[in-house]
């Protein structure tokens, strides 16, 4: 019978990290105050859908992971 080897957490937590900085491409421009507000609100909405994908995604991972752990 193989068993499986759980991944160490700092592994996990390091592959998390990458997945997210990958969906949550910060600009590379800040946002100032000098910055006009349509452009503003157009980055913050696009920052926003990208942390609620990168949610979905560890939310996904961390589902995975549990159903492994339960077998």
């Amino acid at each position: 019978m193989a068993t499986k080897k759980a991944a160490s957490p700092e592994t996990l937590t390091g592959t998390l990290l990458e997945r997210v900085d990958k969906l949550v491409k910060a600009s590379a421009e800040p946002i100032l105050s000098t910055t006009p507000v349509s452009v503003a609100v157009g980055e913050l909405a696009a920052r926003t859908e990208a942390l609620e994908k990168a949610i979905r995604e560890i939310a996904l991972e961390v589902q995975k992971l549990s159903a492994r752990s339960d077998v």
